[in-house]
């Protein structure tokens, strides 16, 4: 259980250190010098803006759906991708996913959209029903107790830019799950969305924390080679390998990304309706009017 030493009073906002957020988290600290900051992998931020630790936070579109009635999604906002990304991605022993049957899967515990991706893909493309087990994110350890390995982020970008051989079984096979998806669908893949506690929307709306979000995702674009130039240390690649990265990430939660979102949903969480989904600005306008 998550243990928070913090005043829940405090308006704070939720921070993914990842490469992939950093344009959005560009100078965030200088623009809301009012608001904390509570840094965390996916997972960890999915449960604190569930408890209400974070009023604002991105959240896996998976675990977003599962508390819509608790959240609002910004709109303009979203880390997605159309295709290969380098970041979402199963290592395995096995050339084809359709023998994944009955074989053990083991899953990062860092994310809840990207496993509920595979579950998907799993059922309605290839077919197949592993085994899963959850375990945290270490390739070696993963791939020498199951036949794939499903890996996000930071981590993930590393082992498929550098593709090294696991133990004495060699160089396993890598599957790019937003590249599966767009093979499946013919549809971006959104993996997350930034979403408001509906119960502290007013206080959200009044420290102006949306806007800063959005001046941060425009300045934080313009700044690519610098983000990737400053960043690249932390992950032991090449500058240019992370700017490609940041470059080909689809940050603005076009029409075609929440087309994808719909079907992922769709498939994922039947019971879901996608006129659940209300956002943070037009709740606000209705606050502000009623």
């Amino acid at each position: 259980m998550l243990r928070y030493p913090y005043n829940f009073m405090t308006l704070r906002l939720g921070i993914i250190d990842y490469l992939n957020c950093q344009p959005i988290n560009w100078r965030m600290a200088e623009r809301l010098p009012q608001v904390e900051f509570f840094h965390g992998v996916p997972t960890a931020l999915n449960q604190a803006l569930i408890d209400g630790h974070v009023a604002v936070a991105p959240i896996s579109a998976f675990e977003y759906a599962r508390h819509a009635d608790e959240l609002l999604v910004v709109g303009g906002l979203s880390i997605a991708t159309i295709g290969a990304v380098n970041s979402v991605n199963v290592f395995s022993w096995l050339p084809d996913p359709r023998e994944w049957d009955s074989q053990p899967i083991a899953l990062t515990t860092h994310s809840a959209t990207s496993v509920n991706l595979l579950r998907v893909l799993c059922e309605h493309h290839y077919e197949v029903t592993p085994t899963w087990t959850a375990m945290q994110p270490d390739l070696d350890t993963m791939l020498a107790q199951s036949a794939g390995a499903l890996m996000i982020g930071d981590k993930a970008l590393i082992e498929a830019t550098v593709r090294r051989h696991i133990g004495r079984r060699g160089l396993p096979y890598f599957f790019d799950l937003g590249d599966e998806w767009l093979k499946t669908t013919g549809l971006p893949f959104t993996f997350a969305v930034w979403c408001v506690r509906r119960d502290r929307a007013e206080e959200v709306h009044e420290a102006g924390v949306i806007p800063a979000l959005h001046a941060a995702k425009a300045e934080g674009m313009q700044h690519i080679d610098e983000i990737a130039q400053q960043y690249a240390p932390r992950l032991g690649l090449p500058p240019g390998v992370c700017a490609k990265y940041l470059r080909d990430l689809r940050y603005d939660l076009t029409e075609s990304d929440v087309a994808g979102l719909q079907t992922f949903l769709t498939w994922a969480l039947p019971d879901f309706r996608w006129q659940q989904v209300e956002w943070f600005d037009s709740f606000v306008q209705a606050e502000v009017t009623a």
